[in-house]
């Protein structure tokens, strides 16, 4: 995985997405409750989008950079993550098959860029290996969640919380 370390001041949003009560389907919130832990400079900011789908537009209102946690069916080994960049048309060069959002997070896209919302897009993704009811994450899911905890705190230059 290339560094996509932070430079800019680029307002940026880092968005958890999932279902936390369908264990590894919840990575993004897991990823996002842990990522709490930890301040990040102003300019950015941390949301949990659950499966809001379209009531995440307003979030993307002044967003430059959008990054997407999600779980993804990906040729990942369970318990790695992944780092994509979707283009302008909204692809990703080396996506294998569909986010369980990625219908909805396309069209917010599309529907966003509509009102004229265009932040780059990134998705950090894992492969999940259990997708049943549970509000756990696997073992090769909690630690594909520890390393990108540990990739967005490094590359978004995040700083231990005072009250953490």
């Amino acid at each position: 995985m290339s560094s996509q370390s932070e430079t800019k001041t680029e307002q940026t949003l880092i968005l958890g997405i999932g279902n936390v009560i369908m264990s590894d389907e919840g990575f993004g919130i897991h990823v996002l409750r842990d990522l709490k832990q930890y301040t990040f400079p102003d300019h950015i900011r941390l949301h949990d989008g659950a499966v809001a789908g379209f009531d995440l537009l307003g979030y993307l209102e002044g967003v430059e950079r959008l990054v997407i946690v999600d779980v993804m069916i990906t040729d990942l080994e369970p318990g790695e993550i992944g780092w994509m960049e979707m283009d302008a048309r909204f692809n990703a060069p080396n996506k294998t098959d569909l986010s369980f959002h990625q219908i909805g997070i396309i069209e917010l896209l599309q529907i966003a860029e509509l009102i004229g919302y265009k932040p780059r897009v990134q998705f950090l993704v894992t492969r999940p290996e259990k997708l049943e009811w549970g509000f756990e994450l696997t073992p090769k899911a909690r630690q594909a969640a520890d390393k990108a905890v540990a990739y967005l705190v490094e590359n978004f230059n995040g700083r231990p919380a005072a009250n953490a």
